[in-house]
């Protein structure tokens, strides 16, 4: 629909208008900066309104240098310097900065080359930028996806109080409630519309239609049930005009669609499939994963991101591994699986089984999906080939006891892991991400970047690893797929390490939660926390690390004011000394540096004032 607007999808019928006064901008899922410049440069570089009327006050300038001072040139500088100031050309700097401090970006990676960035990086560069542009539509296709909270949240504020018009997919509930007025909901082929609702009230709007409309659907039915009674009971009588008239109120009902099951009532009913797969296997011992004094990073030449890092998950653990992007989280998983440099201990005891989907896993195969996603499903396969070996030496004749006893044992084990009901647990995955039956038997390759992701996830899942490693699995989930997959997680009987910003999954699915702080280089831990209990607990300790970090500098420089006054006197030279070893002793022990959870927790976000987009002329901005 997006691309349809735009004109970079064709239409097969029908029309797209968009006035010509409205500036549109387009941010794609899939959009990345692609470019060479400096962040700073490339956020600026469609700022074409500002840049516009600098050249003009730039030449009009000129021209009364040059020395034309005459009242048609210095109405003309007045008048550019007026145009520049309204575009905010004397603002444009902090304009800038403020858009990228709010989306993620410290003052230092401004001077950087976008190149020097990832992918996700380069999307938020690529939002950056498009803000700038100040159109006076926005159209944005996902924008969340690559955003930590903290951005997440300053990008819903500044939604909300944009003075244009915004046109936004997403799946991110905390987003929409920030941010949207209005709903129009793709379905079954066609748009509803829920004007002037917020998120939550679009939700109780859409039960109350579907209520009403099956309400509706009902009462045709009984109405025609009726209607046919009377034809088939008097059809061929005296009566037979009025049943004739009654067929013909029939055929009207079914060409009206009164007879056809609404399809707002068909999704209000949608259940999402619940999934009951086998634990895995057990592992031996307590601790699935234990990390011990490691150094991780990329670059054996460079510093380690993150320094003496000490990590154990015991059996039923799910833990939210949190802190800004670039902080370090991806890299922690990587090092637990073997895929990062890392100094120190490291153990996955035997029967652990790892499961680990990065952000930028695509299932990258041509099996079909239904084939693709079993293929993890080495546990059953491996039962399989056990059970067919032992039937096919009892099908050659051998009908010893040992052979009997070896059939026995490998059904038994067969049924164990879930072996007679595996196509149903594949299509129990696969609907519970958003695939149709229809799409389980097409390749993978027919597939976006996005569905593959879906595959392997869903191939992961039925893998049934005792730990799994989930980096953001919810990116290119819709919001019954986010369901689902928050109840998976939170029935699952093995244990998680999850990297996600997704609020609604992140409520449900942890009771443990370990913060990345990137700035220090280590990790702060709060074991049995929920997600909201963990909120108000990093509240605590940041207050109680930040009253303690002040009464140590209160006592240094109760300390240092004696030395300073006292120190010069040979009387009392020795206690002076005494305290500039105390000074020293709490230096050492980091009692004089800010801690990090303080720092953290009086993070900054600005808010960001542009001046406003071109009005276009007429109220309505674009008409499909």
């Amino acid at each position: 629909l997006l691309g349809a607007i735009t004109g970079t999808v064709r239409m097969d019928s029908g029309a797209a208008y968009v006035h010509s006064k409205v500036r549109v901008g387009y941010l794609r899922q899939s959009a990345v900066s692609g470019s060479e410049r400096t962040v700073f440069d490339e956020a600026k570089s469609e700022m074409t309104l500002i840049e516009d009327a600098r050249k003009l006050l730039e030449s009009t300038s000129k021209i009364v240098e040059d020395g034309d001072f005459s009242e048609e040139a210095l109405d003309k500088l007045a008048a550019a310097q007026e145009e520049f100031q309204n575009q905010g050309g004397y603002e444009q700097e902090q304009m800038v900065n403020v858009v990228l401090k709010g989306l993620g970006f410290a003052p230092e990676d401004t001077a950087q080359l976008c190149t020097d960035f990832s992918g996700g990086w380069q999307m938020r560069i690529a939002l950056a930028r498009l803000l700038l542009s100040k159109p006076s539509l926005l159209l944005l296709d996902e924008p969340s996806n690559h955003l930590d909270s903290a951005a997440r949240n300053w990008l819903g504020n500044y939604i909300a109080n944009y003075d244009g018009s915004v046109v936004l997919v997403s799946h991110d509930v905390s987003l929409m409630n920030a941010s949207v007025n209005s709903i129009a909901e793709i379905t079954a082929g066609t748009l509803l519309e829920y004007r002037s609702c917020t998120y939550n009230q679009y939700l109780d709007e859409k039960e109350f239609r579907a209520a009403s409309a099956q309400a509706e659907y009902e009462k045709n039915l009984e109405e025609a049930a009726n209607l046919q009674a009377f034809v088939d009971k008097f059809g061929a009588g005296t009566k037979s005009k009025s049943a004739q008239s009654r067929v013909k109120a029939l055929e009207k009902m079914r060409a009206e669609g009164k007879l056809t099951p609404p399809p707002v009532a068909v999704i209000s009913n949608a259940k999402i499939p619940e999934l009951v797969l086998p634990p895995p296997p057990k592992p031996l011992g307590e601790n699935l994963m234990s990390l011990s004094n490691a150094d991780i990073g990329y670059d054996p030449n460079d510093e380690p991101l993150l320094r003496d890092i000490s990590l154990e998950i015991p059996r039923g653990m799910k833990l939210l591994l949190r802190g800004p992007n670039g902080a370090g989280k991806s890299t922690v998983l990587g090092a637990i699986t073997g895929q990062i440099r890392s100094e120190g201990s490291s153990l996955i005891p035997p029967k652990s089984r790892v499961g680990y989907l990065k952000q930028t896993a695509v299932s990258g195969s041509t099996r079909t999906v239904q084939e693709e996603a079993a293929s993890g499903m080495g546990i059953i396969e491996a039962a399989k080939v056990e059970l067919s070996e032992a039937e096919k030496r009892v099908e050659q004749g051998d009908v010893s006891e040992g052979a009997l006893k070896r059939l026995e044992v490998a059904s038994g084990r067969f049924a164990d892991v879930g072996g007679w009901t595996q196509e149903q647990m594949v299509d129990t995955v696969l609907g519970g991400l958003g695939f149709s039956p229809t799409d389980s038997a097409r390749p993978c390759t027919s597939f976006s970047g996005g569905w593959q992701m879906r595959i392997a996830l869903a191939r992961l899942l039925l893998s049934q690893p005792t730990l799994l490693l989930l980096d953001e699995p919810s990116n290119h989930l819709d919001s019954s797929a986010r369901d689902w997959l928050a109840n998976y997680l939170q029935n699952y009987d093995g244990s998680i390490i999850l990297v996600s910003h997704d609020v609604r999954l992140l409520q449900t699915s942890v009771n443990s939660i370990a913060e990345v702080v990137g700035n220090a280089g280590t990790l702060l831990t709060y074991a049995g926390c929920g997600y909201s209990k963990y909120l108000t607990e990093k509240e605590f300790r940041a207050k109680t690390a930040m009253t303690a970090y002040q009464r140590n500098m209160e006592e240094a420089e109760r300390l240092q004011d004696w030395i300073n006054k006292f120190g010069a006197s040979p009387t009392k030279a020795k206690t002076a000394q005494s305290k500039v070893k105390v000074i020293e002793k709490m230096r050492k022990e980091g009692k004089l540096t800010p801690p990090p959870q303080a720092v953290m927790e009086t993070n900054f976000r600005p808010k960001l004032r542009l001046p406003d987009p071109p009005k276009a002329i007429g109220d309505t901005m674009i008409k499909l």
